[in-house]
């Protein structure tokens, strides 16, 4: 309560005559997942915003690196039967992988998974553990250093 938060106004699907219909968004996940309409109104509003250049960075990123906003939550493989988005290899099972995300129709919706070794080859950066970490709160410590060697060595 009391926080500021990032508001996208989108068409109604569900309104018989139309209308609009507004999504709220924190603002660290509307750097994260929606860059590009973040930035967009960053420029256009003229209040005071904490922590501004850091999100602002986040939301850049995500501009350059069309991939990185469908960056989600990360985690070891519960079974092996997941595929690879990147590679087409199945994700063997206690393995890191980083689950993916897709803004559909005002919906994120879950789109498989990809290796933490092929982080790089698919999203075209290794920079997401600030995504990560924000993402997937519950992972501790060790579990973060462990996914960062992970990623950075494929």
């Amino acid at each position: 309560m009391g926080a500021l938060r990032f508001g996208e106004r989108l068409p109604n699907p569900y309104g018989d005559e139309g209308g609009e219909m507004t999504h709220w968004f924190h603002l660290t996940c509307a750097a994260y997942r929606r860059p590009e309409p973040f930035l967009e109104t960053l420029a256009a509003t003229a209040a005071a915003i904490p922590d501004v250049d850091p999100l602002t960075q986040h939301a850049q990123l995500g501009v350059t690196h069309r991939r990185l906003p469908r960056v989600s939550t990360a985690g070891r493989a519960s079974s092996g039967r997941a595929t690879c988005r990147a590679c087409k290899e199945a994700i063997a099972k206690d393995t890191w992988r980083i689950a993916l995300v897709f803004y559909d129709d005002g919906r994120f919706v879950p789109s498989g998974f990809i290796h933490a070794g092929c982080t790089g080859p698919y999203i075209e950066t290794t920079d997401i553990m600030d995504r990560v970490t924000h993402f997937s709160p519950d992972l501790t410590a060790a579990d973060l250093e462990d996914l960062r060697a992970k990623i950075s060595s494929p």
